[in-house]
């Protein structure tokens, strides 16, 4: 998560270290929440070991792996689906998916009373 992080907040004059996948439910995720895309980064800066669920999953579509998380934004868990890419001496993450989960995330770092819930 580390490495997200500065990757996000590090990034070159001129070039865009984050990017959110543009697919329907995570706009439309992000309208719900009244959310920017400075309010997506600023969430997934906010991330940390206790809001992991799974990973590192192999990503279909192109090399690399995946990381899970989960928080629970405007009493809604939000299933936020990441990847650190790389491109030479580029790095890029890309949030594949930030939209309400599906069903119950589980968060293996958290309390045990907290492990089936968003928690805050």
């Amino acid at each position: 998560m580390e490495e997200v992080k500065q990757t996000i907040t590090g990034a070159a004059i001129g070039y865009q270290s984050w990017r959110l996948v543009k697919r329907k439910e995570n706009v439309e995720c992000m309208t719900k929440l009244g959310f920017t895309y400075n309010d997506v980064r600023d969430a997934i800066l906010g991330l940390s070991v206790v809001d992991y669920c799974e990973g590192p999953l192999q990503d279909r579509d192109m090399p690399g792996d995946l990381w899970v998380f989960g928080k629970v934004m405007e009493d809604r868990e939000v299933y936020i689906k990441l990847k650190l890419a790389r491109f030479g001496p580029l790095k890029i993450v890309r949030i594949v998916s930030f939209h309400p989960a599906k069903e119950s995330l589980c968060y293996p770092y958290r309390p045990e009373e907290e492990k089936r819930k968003g928690g805050t």
